[in-house]
């Protein structure tokens, strides 16, 4: 008892003399220099390829010195710029983005956070000028918008989108049939594909870039349509070459689109087809030739500007025959498919072929002309090129009366027309253009049957300011034919692409009466090494017009 007694005094006295104690203690309190922000709103909405630029107003409670802090931009875990005002291309993947702008304190490093979000809206989603290039040794897209005036977006997709589009890129495919059961072929808002070495790859219409659950075109989306059994063999898929055509096109009066089209390929020597239509589904798969191998290379006997025969439909599609011309390379002929079914060899009523072969040769390039069942087809044996103008019947009825025919040909020299030229056939005339070298030539075919050659150059890119290594690789010309689009290379020999960008786009505009071209602009270091041009139309308007006469196209 007296031991707690003693205790407790002792606790009661050093409890007394600490609350005596002054606390003669020297603290340092340093207040903080509290950051406001003017100029940074929470929010931002901008198209891809849109600049965004923030101009910040930096005040401080103390100092607010810019040299005294470091800054970050930041949009979802990537830092954009680290200066003190943020100035954007935006090239991201469409959506909502949650960014902030971070100021760091150089003498205290207290950091201050100021976010916002930023809103990406698609870029893509109209009509845009497309390149496809072999970039340092990948395949690569870059665009140019065509509904205002914009730079391009050059080797976006692999950065935009994070994974590759292949690579030994050969040739855009654009569709425009919109049908969701027909996807990968044709959605809700048609189609694009690109070949390349890996394959035919399938990009969003609507945002350039991959399709959710779709990657690529193969011999088993085509047998996917297909009954089960018997099982059809599509082993050795390998695109070379594919063709959509536009058939009808009617529009009605409730503001729907009576629509189908048309797809070929030509894969490994064989063809498949889908006829796209929205109630029925026809496929044909691997549809190969005994002994032979299918160049890749096509074209339809007649595609005609459908007639006004409706008096509440606008039809704006195109008469289209059933039967295509093909060219087997391994025996030098001349085929046949109706509505891509197998290939046939053409034959008189005695079943005997009679056309002439041209043994050696491979078909570069076919297509249709202005005149009904007449075509033109390009073959080269890899020293000489032939110009072969044909007669090619639209369909079996036609063929009893129209027999295939040729009606003439014309050698041309293999420095003028070889494999790297390229070619458009005139809607409305009779005139063939090609690309060699640096130089666009127009040719008549109606003189194919009196053995004059193409001599007339129209374009020459050294009158564009170019020296002797500059090459076109690919051109197009625009559905209202009023502009013609060069894709140059400035790479020389090389073919990868390798170094800083040397493939430029030129803009012509084309006389289609006059069949003459006159310089209008010139857009440098847009792509690697170009392989193909195109107009990415985002909806089908028959020669640039609409349903009511009126021209929308703008290049």
């Amino acid at each position: 008892m007296k031991k707690i007694t003693l205790l407790s005094g002792m606790f009661l006295v050093a409890a007394a003399v600490s609350s005596c104690y002054k606390d003669k203690g020297n603290y340092d309190y340093t207040e903080l220099n509290e950051l406001s922000l003017k100029g940074l709103e929470t929010r931002y909405e901008r198209d891809q390829d849109d600049s965004l630029n923030i101009i910040t107003d930096l005040k401080g409670t103390q100092y607010a010195d810019t040299s005294r802090f470091t800054y970050a931009w930041e949009i979802g875990r990537t830092v954009f710029s680290m200066q003190k005002d943020l100035h954007l291309k935006v090239n991201m993947a469409t959506g909502d983005h949650l960014a902030r702008f971070v100021v760091t304190d150089k003498d205290n490093g207290v950091k201050s956070y100021f976010r916002f979000s930023l809103r990406v809206v698609s870029a893509t989603a109209g009509d845009l000028l497309l390149v496809l290039s072999n970039y340092n040794g990948r395949a690569e897209l870059s665009y140019r918008r065509l509904d205002k005036d914009a730079d391009f977006a050059v080797n976006y997709y692999q950065q935009r989108f994070g994974q590759s589009l292949g690579t030994g890129p050969k040739q855009i495919c654009i569709g425009y049939n919109t049908m969701a059961n027909q996807q990968p072929f044709a959605d809700t808002s048609g189609s694009v594909q690109v070949i390349t070495a890996e394959g035919m790859k399938i990009i969003y219409k609507n945002t350039m870039g991959p399709k959710y659950n779709f990657n690529y075109v193969t011999g088993g989306t085509f047998a996917s349509f297909l009954p089960p059994y018997p099982v059809q063999d599509v082993s050795g898929f390998i695109p070379e070459y594919a063709a959509y055509q536009v058939e009808m096109w009617n529009h009605n009066p409730y503001g729907g689109i009576n629509q189908n089209g048309r797809l070929y390929v030509i894969s490994g020597g064989a063809l498949y087809s889908d006829m796209l239509d929205r109630d029925r589904i026809t496929v044909y798969a691997n549809q190969k030739i005994d002994k032979g191998y299918l160049a890749p290379a096509l074209c339809f006997a007649s595609v005609a500007n459908s007639p006004q025969t409706s008096p509440t439909l606008k039809m704006r599609g195109f008469d289209v025959s059933s039967y295509v011309l093909l060219f087997d390379n391994t025996n030098g002929r001349f085929l046949y498919s109706n509505y891509g079914n197998r290939p046939l060899t053409i034959v008189d009523k005695d079943f005997r072929e009679y056309l002439p072969t041209y043994p050696g040769y491979k078909m570069i390039y076919a297509s249709h002309t202005s005149t009904p069942n007449k075509c033109v087809a390009v073959l080269n044996n890899g020293t000489k090129t032939k110009l072969v103008y044909l007669t090619v019947p639209g369909n079996a009825t036609q063929q009893t009366t129209m027999p295939f025919a040729v009606n003439g040909e014309v050698e041309v020299s293999n420095n003028l027309i070889n494999e790297d030229t390229r070619f458009y056939m005139m809607r409305y005339s009779p005139y063939l253009l090609f690309s060699s070298g640096s130089r666009i030539y127009r040719y008549n075919v109606l003189n194919i049957p009196s053995g004059a050659a193409p001599a007339d150059a129209i374009a020459d890119l050294s009158s564009m300011g170019y020296s002797g290594d500059a090459v076109i690789k690919a051109f197009t010309v625009s559905r209202t034919e009023q502009n013609l689009l060069l894709a140059v290379s400035r790479y020389g020999a090389t073919t990868s692409g390798d170094g800083p960008l040397r493939g430029d786009v030129v803009k012509l505009l084309f006389d289609n009466a006059g069949i003459s071209l006159k310089f209008d602009k010139k857009y440098e270091a847009v792509s690697g090494n170009p392989v193909d041009i195109r107009i990415k139309y985002q909806t089908h308007q028959r020669d640039g017009v609409d349903r009511n006469g009126v021209l929308v196209d703008k290049i």
